[in-house]
């Protein structure tokens, strides 16, 4: 004991207390809360108090303390004999170093003067998704993201870039992986280093096809040192994040019962039925049914991904395999992608560098045969949603339904009976690019760099699609025990087999300058870029099958003498000079001019080529010698201003030449009858052009107080001229009326602003934490778009943004049959109490959709994106959340279906086909007893009045929601000392767990409701990092 009271008195004695003040080298401000530690005892640390003096007990001279300070370069320093240790803080310019990938190359931070957002691997990976698309919601300012559905491999997301420059087209961003442009949702997260968005002018680069914004994903290389191996694995379980709460069998009966007596028909579901249904007795097919619960279960992901990245002076290499397993939440429905990667780099000589990109991809999608689209009016959702809760899914070894509703199937049976729909896909991208550094060949070349850049592509998809015919035991109300037999589903077995293939070609040799004299900067790149694609697609069908499992489609029995097949081909090509100049002078002025003159196949020869041109300046304000000595508290201030012209070509190839179908008809010629011939099958246009979109941007960058707080605004017009438009029926039937007549005519303006705020912070030697916000807003209107002669109200939009709704000026439901007597004809069918009266806003005595149609809400694309993140650490504890919301959008719970027909849908009719309905539609439905309902009457008939599109439909589709959130654990490194691992991290994760909505019974990213449709998910997921 005494022994040991000794050595810990000696230990005592020998430590030593440090004090010292820390300072600004360039300023020689005091520096507080700057973190001091105990080099390999994060235990032992304190941080500088407000005049940037610190004190710390070391346990010897042989202690290395270790400074850092968010925007300054960390210091270690050796104690020794010394017991004051002031240090002078220098500033750290990475962050004007900060490398930024653009179009065709990477600039420094300091030389932009473009609105370019970039965000790294590590924030892109804060919380496992299924692909990039997902990944990218709220994580950059101006870029939104909706995800349309929950369907495996396919979720509909759409992305927009300060919103939408045209109601023609497509609206999304081009996407450039590796230089090279491909699909988002091909690339394994884990495999990407950063991602950019080009938002303004800096886009114009990408000429005929930057319109909308342009997205580059630059992927992983290795690095000098060894091999550093990485796993990543995941495990995820997934629920629908909304679905309306269905009638239960009791309260179906009773409300149903209740909307016949209103309808004045006698009640259906009689005591002897009720008994039946509320036993569940096994020897009759009435029972409780949760449809519902049938078709829906809980999804389980899993995600693997295992790379390697090491390398030497002479050559570095990353790479890489990964799979991501998808269980959908709906039955039978799944997705299996699979992830290789191949990068290295090569010093072939002294100043040559040779690089090479190789990646494979391979996904199989399975699905039932019938439709989970939300625009199949008989998929399961709607089927599940519709179908009566008071018989049993299965009778006597057949999947049962109400025999007598459209709708009313069984939504179970055609999740597990129907076929299926099997689409397998590959793909393969190789990418070459040979580099020489010409410095060495005089001084006057230095800084000059040339290099051939090549990539080849090929796809495959093969999609296999087995309609099946399956049988159904429905039930017959007009039988005692409500047992009428059998009845067929599909009149007979179809196998549909589908094969499309297709290569892509890329050539690109580049000239690259970047030079430094004194405090002159001077870049410069040219280049040409040829592109061409080639693409075949093939399908056959065949009915007649004895077999659930067809090996091939010569197997069928029936149709061997006319199979219907078909086959398309598709050959298109882009060539390209362009360049970029960049100018800056003492880090102060910047000036940028770049320009891309283009050639599209898809128009004729003489309207083939155009040319796109952008300019932009930035002045770097906290550089001024005025301006830090007024302002010593802001690091870094720049504004900058661009104007840019891209275009977009995205429009029908081809329709300068002729085209021609085969005849369906015969023709007579003279005495000469031709049974088969091809015609003439659309006009010739020779004079169309690509849209052209001309982009202005005004910014700010701030950074203040040593990168603790910083501000990014943008503020931006787009105008889009030329919008290639279609109308039909121009000509006379003589020449074939049905000819759709295009011409580029169409403009759209389109404005807003972006800001973003951060804050990043360290409290002591244990807690840091950083806060980001980000606002943005984007509103277009239609300046010019073509409406037919005679055309209603309704379809003009000019003046107003693009997808603005439309429909009838509900005012209230009919109270009195005074009301109903005094009320102008409606648009349809007859009217009844509680039933929806709407304006006459013409005021010709007739309701009418040509007349008295208004706006009733904005479109699906929400106007206003908000987000705020939050990362917080303590110790080896950390934890990540992303709050996301939107506003100024809405959708609607009315349909209108392909066909264009009004209609009711399941969540606004009360029961359809006397299908089932939701409580929230029923308990809010017009009775006597409750006259001011938020719904119109309780009935079991349909009310073709109520079926029209209306404001008393529209939802506002805001929200607010907990878009994802991670917390884990860094193992320390003294715990791993003894092991193979370098590092080893431990998570829980999870998406969408929290939504704040207007109406909780439908996803607010969902575009339609009327047929029912794949609801999005909540994730939760638990994974773990390793690095050997």
């Amino acid at each position: 004991m005494l022994l040991c009271a000794f050595s810990c008195l000696s230990s005592a004695y020998s430590q030593k207390t440090i004090t010292g003040t820390v300072t600004d080298q360039t300023n020689g401000y005091v520096l507080p809360g700057v973190s001091v530690v105990l080099k390999g005892e994060r235990s032992i640390g304190t941080i500088t108090d407000i005049n940037g003096i610190y004190q710390l007990s070391v346990p010897s001279n042989n202690s290395v303390l270790e400074f850092t300070f968010l925007g300054f370069k960390s210091e270690s320093i050796l104690v020794g004999n010394r017991q004051i240790i002031d240090i002078a803080f220098k500033e750290d310019t990475k962050q004007l170093d900060e490398i930024v990938v653009v179009g065709y190359g990477v600039q420094k931070r300091v030389h932009m003067t473009g609105a370019v957002s970039q965000i790294t691997s590590a924030e892109l990976m804060k919380a496992p998704m299924q692909n990039v698309s997902n990944m990218l919601t709220g994580k950059i300012s101006g870029l939104t993201s909706m995800q349309r559905s929950g369907k495996p491999g396919s979720d509909g997301t759409t992305l927009y870039v300060r919103g939408q420059n045209s109601f023609a087209g497509s609206n999304g961003p081009m996407v450039i992986v590796d230089g090279v442009p491909r699909p988002m949702d091909q690339v394994n997260p884990n495999d990407i280093e950063s991602i950019s968005v080009l938002k303004d002018a800096a886009a114009a680069i990408y000429g005929v096809q930057g319109a909308n914004g342009v997205i580059l994903i630059t992927t992983k290389t290795g690095g000098e040192g060894p091999a550093k191996i990485l796993y990543d694995g995941s495990f995820t379980a997934t629920t629908n994040t909304a679905m309306p709460e269905m009638l239960n069998a009791a309260d179906y009966m009773y409300w149903h019962n209740k909307a016949r007596t209103m309808d004045n028909l006698s009640p259906l579901w009689n005591a002897g039925i009720q008994n039946k249904v509320m036993s569940n007795d096994p020897n009759s097919i009435w029972g409780e049914t949760d449809w519902l619960d049938k078709i829906f279960r809980t999804g389980l992901t899993q995600q693997h991904n295992v790379s390697a990245s090491g390398g030497s002076d002479k050559a570095k290499y990353f790479a890489s395999i990964g799979i991501m397993d998808q269980e959908g939440t709906m039955r039978n429905t799944s997705f299996t992608r699979y992830n290789m990667r191949v990068n290295v780099d090569i010093q072939v000589a002294k100043k040559m560098k040779f690089i090479a990109n190789l990646a494979g991809y391979r996904s199989d999608t399975d699905l039932p045969g019938t439709s989970i689209s939300n625009q199949g009016e008989f998929n399961p959702v709607r089927q599940a949603i519709n179908a009566i809760p008071i018989i049993k899914s299965e009778y006597q070894g057949m999947y049962t339904a109400w025999n007598g509703a459209t709708y009313n199937s069984n939504g179970y049976a055609a999740l597990n009976e129907s076929g299926y729909k099997s689409t397998s896909k590959w793909d393969f991208t190789s990418n070459f690019k040979l580099e020489y550094d010409v410095s060495d060949l005089g001084d006057v070349l230095k800084g000059l760099k040339a290099s051939v850049f090549g990539s080849y592509n090929y796809e495959n998809t093969v999609g296999s699609n087995y309609d099946r015919y399956y049988q159904l035991y429905a039930i017959n109300m007009n039988l005692d025990e409500g047992i009428s037999g059998a009845s067929g589903y599909s009149p007979d077995n179809v196998y549909t087999k589908s094969t499309s293939w297709g290569d892509t070609y890329l050539f690109r040799p580049q000239i690259d300058y970047s030079r430094e004299f004194d405090k002159h900067f001077v870049g410069t790149a040219l280049l040409y870029e040829a592109r061409r694609s080639y693409s075949n697609t093939m399908t056959g069908r065949k009915r007649g099958y004895y077999s659930d499992n067809p090996v091939d489609i010569n197997l069928g029995t029936t149709d061997h003498s006319s199979p219907i097949s078909g086959s398309h081909k598709y050959l298109g090509g882009l060539s390209s000079w362009l360049g970029r100049f960049n100018y800056a002078y003492n880090k102060k002025y910047m000036a940028e001019f770049a320009f891309r003159y283009d050639g599209s196949y898809k128009f004729a020869p003489e309207n083939r080529w155009g040319f796109f041109p952008s300019a932009s300046v930035g002045w770097m304000v906290s550089e001024e010698d005025f301006f830090a000595n007024t302002f010593p508290s802001i690091n870094y201030l720049k504004i900058r201003s661009s104007y840019g012209q891209s275009g977009s070509d995205n429009v029908t190839p081809y329709l300068f030449n002729s085209q021609f179908k085969l005849a369906q008809n015969s023709m007579v010629l003279g005495n000469t009858s031709i049974a088969q011939f091809y015609s003439d099958n659309a006009y010739i246009y020779r004079n169309l052009t690509w849209a052209s979109t001309h982009s202005y941007n005004l910014g700010i960058d701030l950074d203040m107080w040593n990168q603790k707080l910083g501000l990014e605004f943008n503020l931006f017009y787009k105008l889009t001229k030329d919008i290639l438009e279609e109308q039909k029926g121009n000509f006379p039937t003589s020449l074939g009326g049905y000819y759709p007549s295009y011409q580029n005519s169409g403009k759209v303006e389109n404005k807003g602003f972006e800001i973003t705020l951060k804050h990043h912070n360290r409290i002591n030697s244990d807690w840091t934490y950083s806060l980001k916000g980000d606002f943005a807003f984007a509103r277009n209107r239609v300046l010019s778009q073509i409406v037919g002669d005679n055309a209603p109200n309704y379809r003009s939009v000019i003046g107003r943004s693009i997808n603005t709704r439309w429909g009838f000026q509900a005012l209230s439901l009919f109270q009195t049959q005074q009301e109903i007597d005094n009320y102008p004809a409606p648009p349809s069918g007859g009217l009844n109490l509680g039933d929806i009266k709407y304006a006459d806003i013409n005021g010709d005595g007739r309701i009418s959709a040509d007349f008295d149609y208004v706006e009733t809400g904005y479109g699906d694309v929400p106007e206003i994106n908000f987000t705020f993140n939050m990362d917080l650490s303590y110790k080896n504890f950390y934890l990540s959340m992303l709050w996301q919301g939107v506003t100024h959008t809405d959708y609607e719970l009315s349909g209108v279906y392909g066909t264009g027909v009004t209609s009711s849908t399941v969540y606004t009719s009360s029961f359809p086909e006397g299908g089932n309905s939701p409580y929230y539609r029923i308990e809010g439905a017009w009775t006597p007893e409750n006259t001011e309902a938020k719904y119109p009457r309780l009935s079991t008939a349909s009310s073709p009045n109520n079926a029209w599109r209306s404001s008393w439909w529209v939802v506002n589709g805001e929200y607010f929601r907990l878009k994802s959130t991670n917390i884990g654990y860094n193992l320390p490194e003294k715990a791993l000392s003894k092991t193979p691992f370098t590092s080893i991290n431990i998570y829980l994760a999870g998406t969408n767990l929290l939504t704040f909505s207007h109406f909780k019974y439908i996803d607010p990213e969902s575009p339609s409701v009327s047929n029912g449709y794949y609801p999005q998910q909540k994730t939760y997921s638990m994974g773990m990092n390793i690095t050997f």
